[in-house]
């Protein structure tokens, strides 16, 4: 069969930030491979906005589109995009797929039309079997993984959720049941490369080293309250964390320095160390791999304060590490056992020492303001961004969002937490919530200000804390 996966573009992501879909690469890749005609439409790269998406897609004349789902508050781009097909005359099957369609299926299936199908979970074997089903003109309805929405054959609802509730536009129809779960893919070695389609464009567009990114494991074995990782892979059965050997992670580096001039890579793992002594073991032996046959790359990766070991990352910073990105959260004890982390700040200080000490660049994560966070554990945070950076330009050039506030996403502890308490405003597109102290409020509220100020920010904050 023809396929077209379609990328919508995020207009809200930073340009320096925009990297190609390894999912989508992933997708394109197993339909090839089972022998489908698959073909790439990211939107990003030309800044195309849906419509013109849409008509790129139809052009090619599809019998199949999926659509990227990557963010809940990319929802109504997504669905925009399935209207525009549909009202380009385009009848063929539309699939959707993502985290966001794993948790909010009902949803989606209640207050959108216009798509066929959604897939939840790991997406590889399902897109194969559901291509399959429809080449062979089989019912696809229960297959695992799938929801059959039954919906395509209605007009589009356009509008969607509403600030009053997600049934404020009216059902789109009834919900269908759900799917049967699919078991996680347990051999990771299995699956082919990543179609690179998209990943020259990319590269052409960016400044410095030609860096691409590699997928080397999925899952994480962390709790954080706010992330969907562990709820995503915890929707199927079988282990959460996997990793893929040495060899085929390096074979796949060599390939990209090989056929892309690629000079860096960013693994973009949930947690490049996984659990306990098998997750340093696997670490270890890539580094090991990468000593032994030099392809000449420096990579960078995402991992837990508590996975830092000093010998460790000597070996992995001699294999071409050159920066980490930590997920420190805040330098208070309340928010990081609110947050779920398991560490202590003592925990935050020690890696953030150790990689100084080994001459490793490091770029943190913050989350400064969760919903009950107060101006003494604001200023606490603050203090550590001066102790730490000097300025507030020093900050934001170390510190991936230092003003970053606690997002909530569908599927999280934290969404459960809000809910129960009554406290979970907005809807599914983007979750909202109040801040239990007005002071605060105001604070972010000021936030736009407060970052164009610089290091006075603490001062600010302190006369704030002052007129309460």
């Amino acid at each position: 069969m023809k396929v077209v996966l379609a990328k919508p573009f995020h207009p809200n992501v930073r340009p320096e930030d925009e990297e190609e879909s390894l999912g989508v690469g992933y997708l394109a890749a197993v339909a090839r491979k089972a022998g489908h005609d698959a073909i790439i439409v990211d939107a990003t790269p030309p800044r195309w906005p849906v419509p013109r998406l849409a008509a790129e897609v139809v052009r090619l004349r599809p019998e199949v589109v999926g659509v990227s789902l990557l963010f809940q508050e990319l929802i109504p781009e997504a669905m925009a995009l399935v209207a525009s097909l549909r009202k380009a005359g385009f009848a063929g099957h539309v699939v959707v797929g993502g985290h966001p369609p794993t948790f909010l299926w009902r949803e989606l299936c209640r207050d959108w039309t216009g798509f066929d199908s959604l897939v939840v979970g790991e997406g590889e074997a399902t897109f194969v079997e559901l291509l399959e089903a429809l080449a062979a003109g089989r019912d696809w309805t229960g297959l695992p993984g799938v929801v059959a929405a039954g919906l395509s054959g209605r007009p589009p609802v356009p509008t969607g959720p509403s600030a009053a509730g997600p049934t404020a536009a009216g059902p789109a129809g009834p919900v269908p049941e759900g799917p049967t779960p699919r078991p996680l893919i347990s051999d990771l070695d299995g699956l082919p490369f990543p179609a690179r389609d998209a990943l020259p464009a990319y590269l052409a567009r960016r400044k410095g080293a030609r860096v691409a990114p590699v997928l080397r494991s999925r899952g994480c074995y962390g709790n954080c309250c706010f992330c969907d990782t562990r709820a995503f892979y915890a929707s199927s059965p079988g282990p959460a964390w996997r990793v893929r050997s040495a060899g085929n992670v390096a074979d796949e580096v060599e390939a990209l320095v090989r056929d892309h001039a690629v000079e860096a890579v960013r693994f973009w793992d949930d947690n490049f160390i996984g659990p306990g002594r098998r997750g340093q073991e696997a670490a270890e032996e890539l580094a090991r791999e990468l000593l032994r046959r030099r392809p000449g790359v420096r990579f960078s990766f995402e991992c837990r304060v508590t996975d830092v070991d000093p010998d460790l990352f000597r070996l992995l910073k001699e294999a071409g590490l050159h920066r980490v990105f930590l997920g420190v959260e805040a330098m208070t004890q309340r928010q990081l056992d609110f947050y779920g982390k398991q560490v202590t700040v003592d925990d935050n200080r020690r890696a953030l020492r150790v990689l100084e000490s080994l001459g490793v660049d490091v770029t943190i994560g913050m989350i400064p303001f969760d919903p009950d966070v107060t101006v003494d554990e604001l200023e606490t945070n603050l203090a550590f961004l001066r102790e730490s950076f000097g300025s507030w330009g020093a900050a934001r050039n170390k510190v991936a969002q230092p003003w970053n506030r606690l997002e909530v996403y569908a599927g999280t502890p934290l969404e459960a937490t809000l809910r129960r308490q009554g406290r979970l405003k907005g809807d599914y597109v983007r979750y909202d919530y109040d801040f239990a102290d007005p002071t605060v409020a105001r604070i972010y509220a000021a936030g736009s200000a407060l970052r164009r100020l610089g290091l006075p920010v603490r001062d600010f904050v302190s006369r704030l804390r002052g007129a309460r």
